[in-house]
């Protein structure tokens, strides 16, 4: 082979390297481009089902709200979910009319939550066929819910052929004539019971941890510390964390993620459990108000319990495993963030008088005196009533034991593996 043969040779074999790179890095940046489009399409079906979720909850505590308060408010979060849930919705990719009565629904539903906010704040009051109509679209937007969950994140042509079966639900919803408990609220304020307390070190830190949790001391490994409104020392050991706040060394959080294979142990059993663990700590007043079971362990949300009222903001969370009974998580944040001593006052609106603010939909079972936390940052004393509604809905209801404003509304779902609460 001539000089000149070697050099061409040479050259041509060099090209089609080149091309050859540039061709694996250009599929490369299309596979990258094409994940990071999944994950986008991924995430605004997430939003999508999230708020389609909150929509349904919304029109279905609007069913049983009473009081302009509260109707305005509800009417106003459906305005924005709606909002959310049209978002979400523009960011799939679908190029036909797969989603056009649904896009219609969500849209007919921001309308008629924007009619209900105008007419409650001119003094009208929300009429029985309104009332229908909540009920109603609650109902299809849970079908839309389930159905939507059905989907599977596969953005090809499948994608579309399974929006037209969801789709196919909303053919006939209503045409409309122009509208965790308590857990957003814990956090926006400095952490009460910590007040007037001095800061530990991080030894001591570990220390308190030790007796508190019967754990080794020297099994504990020092990670990145949180700061914000609680700060905390944080902790790892085999397979769980640990954290203790700064001030006054308390431990906030705990919590222990190894597997449970079995369940040996019954929910009365595992509250018991919960119960004494808590008593053992000092922790005495706290009364169990809902549970959910997942994953072998049964979660316990515990409040503290002063006089008369229940107080919902001091919260505890305690997990039992259910292979042996033991503790496997505890979170004291909203206690922690909320308790102090207070001097709650009588109510000043009877029971009787507080229960015919409850809407006339909804029949009493029972009710007790709570204390809620509301947005500000402040404390509101109430009667809260646990009621039956339609289609099997438990609902509570929470009316300012002085204004008799209607509070708050939540709905239970109640279940084998415990309650649950939106």
């Amino acid at each position: 082979m001539t000089r000149k043969q070697i050099i061409m040779t040479t050259v041509a074999v060099a090209i089609v390297l080149t091309a050859g790179g540039f061709a694996v890095k250009n599929g490369m940046e299309a596979k990258a481009a094409q994940q990071n489009l999944n994950y986008s399409y991924t995430r605004a079906m997430g939003d999508l089902r999230d708020s389609i979720k909150s929509v349904q909850t919304t029109l279905a505590k609007g069913s049983y709200a009473n009081t302009a308060t509260q109707q305005t408010g509800l009417a106003a979060r459906l305005v924005r979910q709606t909002s959310l849930a049209k978002g979400a919705l523009s960011a799939l990719p679908v190029d036909d009319d797969s989603l056009n009565t649904v896009s219609k629904f969500i849209t007919q539903v921001g309308d008629f939550s924007m009619t209900l906010s105008e007419e409650v704040s001119a003094g009208k009051q929300i009429t029985d066929e309104q009332y229908d109509t909540m009920k109603q679209l609650s109902k299809y937007a849970q079908t839309l819910n389930q159905d939507l969950t059905d989907v599977k994140p596969v953005f090809d042509g499948q994608f579309s052929d399974q929006l037209k079966e969801t789709a196919e639900d909303f053919t006939d919803f209503p045409s409309l004539i122009y509208d965790g408990p308590f857990s957003d609220e814990v956090m926006q304020k400095k952490p009460q019971f910590l007040e007037g307390k001095e800061e530990v070190s991080q030894g001591n830190a570990a220390l308190n941890a030790e007796k508190f949790l019967g754990i080794d001391v020297n099994s504990l490994n020092h990670t990145q510390d949180t700061e914000g409104n609680l700060p905390t020392y944080n902790f790892t050991l085999e397979s769980a964390t640990v954290s203790v706040s700064k001030q006054g060394g308390e431990v906030v959080t705990y919590e222990n993620t190894r597997e449970i294979s079995e369940e040996n142990v019954s929910v009365e059993d595992a509250k018991t459990s919960a119960e004494n663990f808590l008593s053992s700590r000092g922790l005495s007043n706290m009364t169990e108000r809902y549970y959910v079971q997942h994953d072998g362990r049964v979660t316990f949300n515990f409040a503290f319990q002063q006089g008369d009222a229940c107080c919902y903001p001091d919260l505890i969370k305690v997990s039992v495993a259910l292979d042996n009974g033991e503790i496997t998580e505890y979170n004291a944040t909203g206690y922690i963030m909320n308790h102090k001593e207070r001097e709650i006052p009588s109510p000043e609106l009877s029971v009787e008088q507080a229960q015919e603010k409850v809407s006339p939909h909804l029949t009493v079972k029972s009710h007790r005196l709570s204390l809620i936390p509301t947005k500000g940052s402040t404390e509101t004393l109430c009667w809260e009533f646990l009621c039956d509604g339609d289609n099997g809905d438990q609902v509570l209801v929470y009316i300012n034991a002085k204004t008799g404003f209607e509070e708050q509304i939540l709905i239970l779902e109640t279940g084998d593996l415990g309650t649950l609460v939106f």
